[in-house]
């Protein structure tokens, strides 16, 4: 795998780019949340915004409506330097994912004793043919691509067209620029018509990407059709690189995460012990710490280790793309749980 550092841009994100509106109060139900406050979300979105608060040279690939949402999306990109370029307009009145959050453990919920009486409590995802999907392959912005070291595609852009064309598009012409291409597995069930569809298409697109990233759950679902009720991450990572993958990223919760090169090494990194307020968003932390290290030390252990404290500290506040953090913040992270994240 071939890293051009000389581009002007470092990383370029593709995908979904919405809106989160973030609970202001933690550990009560959705029904006596007094306001929310609104940021930019999305997977993809929170890993560019992470991305270029630790320095690199960014920009994004994706379509968002014409509307003030999308108007809104594009003022906070630029105002943090992430280049809208490749940024497409939609007038067909289609509108922006939205998830509004809600931050409460299964203890909080309201003490149902009954599957019946439960309720389900998280995230509220809004995504029916909203404006991501209708991103179509001719969008696709080639100078962006050829103007980039890395693109990172989020997997959940694959599970509808005209997205699902568009992203092939892209790792077409990264192909063809020498661009290094990163697959955030980032598999959602929704959207998606079936285990087997899902399987499929991500075998098609891991078969041209360079880093594949991605959870155990994640990798559950790459596997479906082709190692079913495999829990071995070594056994999923080896599976792709025999296939010309050149690193592959399992996490795997308390367990850390591992970094599995064509040439044989492992490299491990343990977690930072987290008093966490949340669950969402540190994955997409860990991408952006992860992508640093990688393109701009070239050093996979300290990339990961990086990533991790990246994702420790998105893990203590509230909202996912504003609680990226900087670079002075993440590496001081880093430093003080070095030891810990030695396995």
């Amino acid at each position: 795998m071939k890293v051009h550092r000389n581009r002007t841009i470092d990383l370029v994100l593709a995908g979904r780019a919405g809106i989160d509106l973030n609970t202001t109060k933690i550990g009560c139900n959705f029904s006596d949340i007094p306001s929310f406050t609104k940021s930019v979300g999305g997977s993809p979105a929170n890993i560019v915004q992470g991305a270029a608060r630790l320095g690199l040279r960014t920009g994004f690939l994706g379509k968002i409506a014409h509307d003030g949402m999308g108007e809104y999306i594009l003022k906070t990109f630029q105002e943090q330097g992430i280049d809208t370029d490749g940024i497409v307009l939609d007038y067909s009145n289609a509108r922006n994912c939205i998830a509004v959050t809600e931050i409460i453990s299964p203890e909080e919920s309201g003490g149902y004793t009954t599957e019946k009486e439960k309720f389900h409590h998280g995230t509220y995802l809004y995504r029916g043919s909203t404006t991501d999907i209708l991103y179509a392959p001719e969008e696709v912005n080639e100078k962006m691509i050829a103007s980039s070291a890395a693109v990172m595609l989020s997997g959940t852009a694959f599970s509808q067209s005209p997205s699902r064309e568009a992203m092939f598009e892209i790792l077409r012409l990264a192909r063809k620029h020498e661009t290094v291409t990163v697959l955030d597995i980032d598999y959602r069930p929704f959207g998606w018509k079936s285990q087997t569809e899902t399987a499929e298409c991500y075998a098609k697109a891991i078969a041209q990407c360079d880093i594949v990233i991605g959870n155990r759950e994640e990798f559950d679902a790459v596997e479906y059709l082709s190692m079913p009720n495999n829990k071995d991450n070594e056994k999923s990572a080896k599976a792709l690189l025999e296939q010309g993958v050149s690193l592959v990223i399992v996490k795997d919760g308390p367990r850390g995460s591992a970094g599995y090169t064509a040439d044989g090494s492992v490299t491990r990194c343990g977690i930072i012990p987290t008093k966490a307020v949340k669950t969402f968003g540190s994955g997409d932390a860990y991408a952006a710490g992860l992508m640093y290290g990688i393109l701009r030390e070239d050093n996979l252990e300290y990339a990961m280790q990086l990533g991790t404290a990246c994702a420790s500290i998105a893990l203590t506040t509230i909202s996912c793309g504003d609680s990226m953090p900087d670079f002075p913040a993440a590496e001081a992270h880093r430093d003080a749980h070095v030891e810990e994240m030695k396995v």
